[in-house]
């Protein structure tokens, strides 16, 4: 059961069309936005730490109180005591017992597909040999990093390194090593700031909310009313920071491309994106539906419909409408704009320091 549904102020909270507070406080005052930052993402860790804490420090309290029980305060004490360490147990076993699944798709190896292997090895030792345990590809329009839980806390993770099929078709090798290096620049421990932990903290508490939402025990059942409260208000409160992981991301693939190359990147990026959610997927749809045997395989095609359906004229209409885009869309991913004034920064920056170098 959603119940942010029955809670009117949840969606003042949560809808980021209606909010941006958040963006003008971590303009006009980082630090506090940071500070706040930090104590919302420990109110999570401390939810799931108190049961185990309860179940295993308090037997050692009640214990004393018993012993050295002499009024009924100190009866009515232990017994409090006691269904706090009930309570502590039932929880912490509701944690334990909460199963996260490994994102799915075709796995990735050296022997099916070594070009891409060693792109991707190659992009490990340029950033310090972050550590990946899973590679996958998917049907979905994407390249990101997904952390599993493994320890029933959001301590140790799998890494899955998630590529979608349509990046591989539609983007060219050099956009494509930008794009992958976005991600891989994030795994990195050369760029591994609180802040990073933060931004993937809100996936993880999205994988919390999933789980504890699938499961029937009554105990998980009221976990899950918690992370259906936390896990959207930790998106929202923090989108400020999760877009600046994701501008920090672009400047990754700025140390590996040139500057104009990663700007042309990100527009073609949104191009394609946008074609493909407007028009060739709605057209895939509307086939399917006259037809239960398709024209054509989506994919086996998209290669082709994407270098014949974007022109010139399609291009220039999705920057316009990209460019008209709030810059502070409270949106995971960063407007347009502010993606493209950012590597226009980065470029004057790199142009200064060099200029000014002694080794100039």
């Amino acid at each position: 059961m959603d119940i942010s549904q029955y809670l009117p102020f949840m969606n003042k909270w949560v809808n980021p069309l209606q909010n941006a507070y958040f963006f003008r406080l971590k303009e006009k005052s980082p630090r506090i936005s940071f500070g706040l930052s930090i104590f919302i993402a420990i109110t999570g860790i401390l939810f799931l730490l108190i049961f185990p804490y309860l179940f295993l420090a308090l037997p050692s309290a009640l214990y004393d109180t018993v012993v050295h029980a002499t009024e009924l305060k100190d009866w009515i004490d232990a017994v409090i005591q006691l269904v706090l360490i009930g309570l502590g147990g039932a929880f912490s076993w509701s944690i334990y017992k909460l199963k996260f699944s490994l994102p799915t798709g075709l796995d990735v190896t050296k022997e099916k597909f070594p070009h891409l292997y060693k792109l991707i090895e190659e992009l490990q030792d340029d950033f310090g040999k972050p550590r990946i345990d899973r590679i996958i590809i998917r049907d979905k329009y994407e390249i990101r990093v997904v952390k599993t839980p493994r320890s029933k806390m959001p301590f140790l993770n799998t890494r899955t390194l998630i590529i979608g099929l349509p990046v591989l078709q539609t983007m060219p090798p050099l956009y494509f090593r930008a794009l992958l290096a976005r991600r891989i620049g994030q795994l990195s421990t050369q760029h591994t700031p609180v802040t990073t932990r933060l931004y993937f903290l809100n996936d993880i508490w999205a994988q919390f909310k999933t789980s504890s939402r699938q499961s029937k025990n009554g105990f998980t059942k009221m976990l899950s009313y918690f992370f259906q409260l936390y896990s959207p208000l930790y998106q929202t409160l923090l989108m400020p920071l999760l877009q600046e992981e994701e501008l920090e991301a672009d400047s990754y693939g700025m140390d590996l491309v040139n500057d104009r190359d990663m700007v042309e990147c990100l527009v073609y990026e949104e191009v394609v994106t946008q074609f493909l959610k407007n028009k060739f997927w709605p057209k895939i749809y509307h086939m399917a539906k006259r037809s239960k045997i398709p024209e054509f395989m989506p994919y086996s095609q998209m290669t082709k419909v994407i270098k014949a359906g974007i022109t010139d004229d399609e291009i220039s209409e999705t920057i316009q409408a990209a460019l008209k885009i709030d810059i502070n869309n409270p949106a995971p991913i960063p407007a347009l704009t502010k993606r493209l004034n950012r590597s226009e920064e980065r470029r004057v920056g790199k142009e200064c320091r060099s200029r000014w170098s002694p080794y100039h």
